[in-house]
This record gives structure tokens, sequence and C-alpha cells, in this order.
């Protein structure tokens, strides 16, 4: 429902499909769209500096890193706090003009970015904002909201917070820093939340039983694997790691073994502009 009124004779809004979210650009602006947002990506550089890259068979991470989309830096800036309240204590230098690089607006040490969109979703949706998911930043964390954008008619900022004194901290030109992710209203209410006993339930209680035994048995591979590499100075093979139940995602059910979803495939921004 909005909430909001036009203060002219204009027409009604035009309603969205189920499902959507739709990023619009203000009147005048001329932007290339792919330097400001993107489908969120799994990869990141400090996962691919871990030895044998073993933290991509976290497969809870990698949903987290995929889900969404992605907004990024345009300029790259370079920001020191004092460790003051007022705007004026974010001294920001960058390395060219743009309206939607980093701006101090808020104070005690919040760094803004005024985004060149305005997001509006249908109604049984809002946006969860929220950092780049798994990213790392120095001396910078980011600060994560939930927008109504169902009803809200005007742009959101996304914001970090400097959390050292008189230390520069750069964002690189390309770099995402933030996230948009579609979350269904309904469930935020509605959803149940109950407490049980795992014994309550003998059936789940055994999937949870032989699930541990695997994993155990997948430790035991790579701790194997680890002493043998340390005693001859082999490479690792991997054994154990690439090979656990909830990497391969598979479940049993009344039917056998069934693949389950690990990871998420966001759709790309479609240019629907005439």
């Amino acid at each position: 429902m909005h909430y909001y009124k036009p203060m002219t004779d204009s027409p009604p809004a035009k309603p969205l499909p189920p499902n959507t979210v739709r990023a619009h650009l203000m009147p005048g602006l001329d932007i290339k769209v792919d330097e400001y947002i993107r489908t969120a990506e799994v990869t990141r550089d400090w996962m691919d500096d871990v030895p044998q890259k073993y933290v991509y068979r976290c497969i809870p991470l990698l949903a987290a890193n995929s889900m969404g989309w992605e907004l990024l830096n345009p300029v790259e800036s370079t920001i020191t706090w004092n460790g003051g309240a007022l705007t004026s204590a974010l001294k920001i230098e960058h390395t060219a003009e743009n309206s939607f690089s980093a701006a101090s607006h808020f104070g005690s040490g919040m760094i803004t970015w005024y985004l060149p969109f305005l997001f509006r979703t249908s109604p049984e949706l809002g946006l969860l904002v929220t950092g780049p998911a798994n990213h790392e930043h120095f001396l910078a964390v980011p600060l994560d909201a939930f927008v109504r954008t169902d009803w809200l008619p005007f742009p959101f900022t996304m914001n970090w917070r400097m959390t050292a004194e008189e230390t520069p901290v750069t964002f690189e030109v390309g770099e995402p820093i933030a996230r948009i992710v579609p979350y269904p209203l309904q469930m935020l209410d509605e959803t149940n939340l109950e407490i049980a006993n795992l014994a309550d339930d003998p059936g789940f209680l055994a999937e949870v039983d032989a699930f541990g035994q695997a994993r155990q048995a997948n430790v035991a591979k790579q701790q194997a694997d680890a002493a043998r590499a340390a005693k001859t100075g082999e490479e690792l093979t991997g054994e154990g790691v690439w090979n656990a139940q909830y990497v391969k995602a598979e479940g049993k059910d009344d039917e056998g073994f069934t693949r389950h979803q690990t990871v998420f495939k966001p759709q790309k921004p479609k240019d629907i502009r005439g």
C-alpha cells in the first residue's frame, strides 16, 4: 500500500509484476549501468588465496556470496576520519568527480553513497540492503538496512562507518559497496520460530546422526591427508574436502538421492528503457 500521494493530477504509478525489483534512473541521468550494478559474484580474492581454495567447499558461504545484486563504487576515494562527530570530520579525496562517489552526510565517521537508482519492488517484497557479502575492507564496516521499497517513493543511501581515526582508507573504483536482496515481507511477521527437542523427531534425529558420521569420516580423511603431506612434503590431495555431503548437495528422500540447490543465480539487470 502506498502512503504517499502525488501533489499533482499525474496518473498513478504503474504497477509492477510479482517478484520484481525495478531500479529507476532519475530523469536526465545517463550512466553506464554495468559500472554501478551487477549480479552478485560467488568468488572472492581472499578465498582464491586460501590453500587449495578449500574455503569454497563452505556452501553456506557461497550461497551468501551469490544472493542478490551488488552496487559498485564509481570513483576511487580515500577517506580519513579525525574521530569527530561533525560531517567535516571526514576528509574525502576522489580521483575524479562523480555525483555518486563517497560523501560525508551523517557525521560520526559515517561514509555515504548516494545511489543512481530509485529502487522499487512489487508489493510482496522489500529490500535487504547490506555490505557486499564476505568482502574484506580495511578499517571500515558496512551498515545494513531494510527498506520498504514496496511503498517508499524516495531513494535510499548506502552507508559505512570508519573504525579507526587518522588512518586513510581507500575504496577502489569498481569494488562492491552494497548488496541488495529482495525479501518477502509476509515472512518477516508470519514465520514462526519454534523450540523443540531433537529427540521428539526420531526420523530427523536419524538423518542428523548419519550426516554427522559421514562428516566425521571426511574430517578423518582430511587429517590423514594433511599428515601425509607434512611427512612426505607432497601436495595435499584434497581427500575429504570436496566429497562432503553438503558440497555435493545430495539429500535422501522417499525416491532416493536428490540434488539440492546450493548457490543462487540472480537475474542479470534487464534494460527496459524505451
